[in-house]
């Protein structure tokens, strides 16, 4: 897995517009697909970052949904992770990236 720094993140703006809603789920694909070329986002270790994640909203006192999906269609790109509805999405993500992720949300909350 490419390690990154939190000032690094790739974004891919998503449609975002000032009549977004409020961000309430982030989205993270845990998917793991098997075979030899198959890369995926769980085989990159996507649930330690759900999970610190989780640990880090609880930490804050934040009221956000952590959703844990099969696949948002950027496998090799992976881990990725998503702000619901109309936000950012992160590419590469790794789990030094979730505190500066974490700083992005509360700033558009």
């Amino acid at each position: 897995m490419k390690s990154q720094r939190a000032e690094d993140l790739k974004i891919i703006e998503a449609n975002r517009t000032s009549e977004s809603a409020a961000l309430t789920t982030i989205v993270i694909c845990v998917n793991e697909r098997f075979g030899v070329s198959s890369v995926s986002c769980g085989g990159s270790d996507s649930a330690a970052i759900a999970d610190a994640m989780d640990k880090e909203l609880k930490t804050r006192n934040l009221v956000v949904e952590i959703d844990r999906i099969h696949c948002l269609g950027l496998c090799a790109s992976g881990p990725n992770v998503r702000f619901f509805p109309g936000g950012d999405w992160f590419t590469e993500v790794s789990v030094d990236d979730v505190p500066e992720m974490l700083n992005r949300l509360e700033a558009s909350l």
